[in-house]
C-alpha cells in the first residue's frame, strides 16, 4: 500500500523540480540536473524552506532567494589544473577521501563510485568524462558537483609527489560558473 505521506512527498518534489527548471530555465540542462534538482540537494532544500516560512511564495519569491546564482554566467572548458588550482576547503576533503581511496560511510555507495571513475578513467582520456561544476573565483576554483570524477582524475596527475598540490596538471571537463554574483555564494 502506497502510504499518504509518499504521495504527498512524490507531488511536492515534482512541484519543486518544475518551479526550479523555470527559475533557472536559462541555465544548461547538465547543470540543472546534476547540480540545482539533485536529490536531496541545496535547491530544494531551499525552496522546501522557503515554502514551510511562507506557503504562498511565488516564482518571483524563489527567484529572488536563488538571484545570484541564477546570474552566474556558465561555459563548458577543459581545464588544466592540479589539487593547487581548488579551494582549501576542497582540496582538505579531497586529502582526507585520499583522493578516492578512501570512503566515507555518510556518502552512498562512494567505494563503488570511485572505483567506477577510476575504471573510467582507464578507458576514457580525462577531457573526456562528463563535466564537473566549479564556481572560479579569481585563479581558485570551487567544486561544487563531481567529486568522484574530479579525485580519479586529479589523482591520475600523482607523480610521486607526496603534497597533492605538486602533482602533474591534468585536463578536467568542467562547467564554470562565473560573474560578478560568484563572490556572493563563495
Amino acid at each position: 500500500m502506497i502510504s499518504l505521506t509518499y504521495i504527498v512527498t512524490e507531488i511536492t518534489d515534482k512541484k519543486i523540480e518544475k518551479l526550479l527548471a523555470s527559475v533557472f530555465s536559462s541555465m544548461d540542462y547538465e547543470i540543472l540536473s546534476d547540480f540545482v534538482l539533485s536529490k536531496d540537494g541545496f535547491f530544494k532544500e531551499q525552496v522546501k524552506r522557503i515554502f514551510k516560512e511562507n506557503p504562498n511564495a511565488s516564482e518571483q519569491d524563489i527567484e529572488f532567494e536563488f538571484e545570484d546564482w541564477i546570474d552566474i554566467k556558465w561555459k563548458q572548458k577543459i581545464l588544466k589544473v592540479n589539487p593547487s588550482n581548488f579551494t582549501k576547503t576542497n582540496l582538505k576533503h579531497m586529502v582526507k577521501r585520499k583522493f578516492g581511496y578512501a570512503s566515507l560511510k555518510d556518502i552512498p555507495n562512494d567505494d563503488e563510485r570511485n572505483k567506477d571513475q577510476r575504471n573510467l578513467l582507464k578507458k576514457l582520456k580525462s577531457e573526456e568524462i562528463d563535466a564537473v561544476i566549479v564556481l572560479k573565483h579569481g585563479s581558485e576554483y570551487r567544486l561544487l558537483e563531481g567529486w568522484h570524477r574530479t579525485m580519479a582524475i586529479l589523482s591520475s596527475g600523482n607523480n610521486g609527489e607526496t603534497d597533492p598540490t605538486k602533482w602533474d596538471t591534468v585536463k578536467l571537463n568542467a562547467w564554470v560558473g562565473t560573474g560578478s554574483s560568484v563572490k556572493n555564494i563563495w
